[in-house]
């Protein structure tokens, strides 16, 4: 396994979620790229996953060539986001699953996906209960019982003192034998009628560089650089880049009302009450023709930007950040490019971000903002600037499309349903770019869901090289 950044949690893979403060700090701005800054607690505000621009641990993914989609942001580390991410793990619903894998085995994936994820609904606290409570009347008889809101599904570990180990790439990896390379950067891949034969590595730090031969190679490098790589090696499909997508994100800060108070039954301040009040998150999930967007309530013990308390009253219930995930129609002009005759920090082709909101988007953009005016009017009252606000193009984190799966035999995708490249016996990709619909939802379940349903082939793939050697 390479990887192109440095091992920054032990063991390696590990969320910094679960480190002390200042551990934390050096751990996101190590994957913060060739020119990352620091960026500690203490200098900026809490950051919610796909709330807040540039969160720690991660870095832009193209400085001056991603206009329309100024907070696309990347992390180079050991783990990649799966060290600096939430936890989020919902599954996709309705138009959201990908046509390209029947119902069952796609629920199959899910299932796998969640078990090595130690997927979990997190116990509530006293405030989280009663968010919750009135979150559900509101959208009684507007949704179906198995989609009202309920508590968000975590990729997290209770421990028994009231903390929270939160997953991360090793809760996956768990303790499988892996020759693991931090610090190195794949070049290009060697491919030749179909097949790879290996790939042209460097050690960054040294400047040493090889060739490491293989059998079958899987590419989950992010969805910009994924691409990138097989551009650099010459593998330039049309569907390449293309379809580029994220779920638009509307988001809001609420400061919750006494009533919230009074119905959990206490007024002792979050901070005291609970040890890591961002474990009680509620999600509403997307429902295709009811509620066309996914909301997540996250239970705050402090807002993620100042608030004059002196001027602005807020109980002991304190905060919640509400945001709306809102779908992005895969548009094949929307894209990341590459240029061969420029480089970027990483001595790779130049890329470039095209993206764009049409009025499609933007219209669901004023629904969604309407719809956290009234679940906010249930719970409390907007806190100065935290009223539904549409964040920056790439500032959920999410994105995806760009080697997206399909059954078209490459016309207009990248991948089939085994997530294997068209016209290769032995080249796989991972990761999110897979995703070829519009989605609302956290798509990190979905794409440890389709690693979970490419395993066999690429089984099969080593058992037909093993049997071709005996």
């Amino acid at each position: 396994m390479l990887e192109l950044g440095p091992q920054v949690t032990s063991p390696a893979g590990a969320n910094v979620r679960n480190l002390p403060i200042a551990e934390r700090d050096r751990a996101r701005e190590r994957s913060q790229g060739p020119q990352g800054q620091p960026s500690g607690d203490e200098e900026r505000p809490i950051h919610i996953e796909g709330t807040i621009m540039s969160p720690g641990g991660t870095y832009l993914a193209a400085p001056g060539r991603q206009d329309g989609m100024p907070a696309a942001a990347l992390s180079s580390c050991v783990g990649g986001m799966g060290v600096h991410w939430t936890c989020a793990t919902p599954r996709p619903n309705d138009d959201e699953r990908v046509p390209y894998l029947s119902e069952a085995e796609l629920d199959t994936a899910l299932d796998r996906a969640e078990s090595v994820m130690k997927v979990t609904t997190l116990p509530e606290n006293p405030y989280g209960r009663a968010i919750k409570d009135v979150v559900r009347d509101h959208f009684e008889g507007v949704l179906p019982e198995e989609r009202m809101p309920s508590g968000l599904p975590m990729s997290a570990i209770p421990r028994a003192d009231g903390t929270i180990e939160w997953g991360g790439t090793n809760t996956i990896l768990g303790d499988a034998e892996i020759n693991l390379q931090p610090d190195t950067i794949c070049r290009r891949l060697i491919a030749k009628a179909g097949h790879i034969t290996g790939a042209e590595i460097e050690h960054l730090p040294t400047g040493r560089t090889s060739i490491i031969t293989a059998d079958v190679v899987i590419v989950a490098a992010n969805t910009l650089q994924t691409p990138q790589l097989l551009w650099a090696s010459g593998i330039r499909p049309d569907a390449l880049g293309r379809h580029l997508t994220e779920h638009v994100l509307v988001y809001s800060v609420v400061a919750l009302g006494e009533h919230i108070v009074e119905a959990a039954g206490t007024d002792v301040p979050v901070a005291e009450l609970v040890k890591d009040p961002t474990a009680s998150t509620i999600g509403i999930p997307y429902t295709a023709g009811l509620h066309p967007y996914r909301t997540q309530i996250m239970h705050m013990a402090n807002a993620p930007f100042p608030v004059d308390e002196d001027t602005f009253r807020v109980g002991a219930a304190r905060y919640v950040a509400m945001g709306n995930g809102v779908r992005k129609f895969p548009r094949a002009e929307d894209r990341v490019t590459f240029d061969d005759s420029q480089l970027d920090e990483w001595g790779m082709p130049q890329m470039t971000i095209a993206y764009e909101l049409t009025d499609a988007e933007l219209a669901e953009v004023e629904e969604a903002k309407t719809d956290l005016r009234h679940v906010a009017e249930k719970l409390g009252t907007f806190i100065p600037g935290g009223e539904p606000t549409l964040m920056p193009n790439g500032t959920s984190l999410h994105y995806k499309g760009t080697v997206r799966m399909g059954d078209d035999g490459g016309a207009e995708s990248v991948v089939d349903s085994s997530s294997r490249v068209w016209g290769f016996d032995n080249l796989f990709l991972g990761g999110n770019g897979i995703i070829p619909t519009a989605t609302t939802t956290n798509p990190t379940l979905t794409s440890v869901a389709f690693a979970a349903h490419a395993t066999p082939a690429i089984l099969r793939q080593l058992d037909a090289v093993f049997a071709a050697q005996v």
